[in-house]
């Protein structure tokens, strides 16, 4: 798969995407919720020893190695598109395992994955029910997936102020249709909730956050987090 190759589908993003983690207080801010996040998921709802961790669209590798030093001993693969991530993110970490592929047709068997990490991945994916499915079928009895997406109404005001080119993302699911989509591909929903109040972080954050979601004002949040779980034997 060439570099062309990816350029040409909507949504795929490229080495300038590697650049903005490193210089964009935003996507630095972005990058460590999130990982938060999935280390929070992963500590309330996997036993340990966590021992297989699979990062989906894994862009650069920062995620990923950052799971391995919270997850010391873990194998740690991830899956990129982008060629050019992919080559950075090896180059980068040379810990991790990182394969360049598809996530809608994962270049993997059964490989029984104890965590999959699907972080601001789903709406830039054409087919992302194909895509649960793939999940599904990696991850072994009890694993879980742990996924985030940016809110609709929030992506909506970020496209008409300029901050979002309209080509991005391919479909933005509000919680309802992730938990739909997730139950269509055989996986039990265990937390779906939105997170984030500030593009860039605040001091008592997760705080302000708990008490937002205790009113029902959950629409001043940003970001929306899914974990599900695939059942035993299933």
């Amino acid at each position: 798969m060439s570099n062309e190759d990816a350029s040409r589908r909507p949504g795929a993003l490229d080495l300038e995407y590697a650049r903005g983690r490193r210089e964009k207080r935003s996507l630095r801010y972005r990058l460590r919720r999130r990982t938060d996040e999935v280390c929070r998921a992963a500590a309330e709802f996997l036993a340990p020893p966590v021992e297989r961790i699979l990062d989906l669209g894994t862009a650069d590798g920062r995620m990923l190695a950052a799971l391995a030093r919270r997850f010391p001993g873990a194998l740690c693969l991830g899956v990129e598109y982008d060629p050019g991530l992919a080559t950075l993110a090896g180059r980068s970490f040379n810990e991790l395992a990182i394969i360049n592929g598809d996530v809608e047709r994962l270049p993997l068997a059964g490989e029984g994955f104890d965590l999959a990490v699907a972080a601001a991945v789903i709406e830039h994916l054409p087919d992302p029910g194909r895509f649960m499915e793939e999940v599904h079928r990696v991850l072994r009895p009890g694993g879980i997936l742990v996924l985030t997406a940016p809110d609709p109404f929030w992506e909506e005001v970020a496209h008409r102020v300029g901050h979002l080119p309209e080509e991005v993302h391919h479909q933005v699911m509000n919680l309802e249709q992730l938990t739909g989509l997730a139950r269509a591909a055989g996986l039990e929903v265990l937390l779906a909730r939105k997170f984030m109040i500030s593009p860039v972080g605040c001091p008592g954050e997760l705080g302000i956050e708990r008490v937002i979601r205790s009113i029902k004002l959950d629409f001043l949040l940003l970001n929306q987090l899914l974990v599900a779980r695939r059942g035993d034997g299933v």
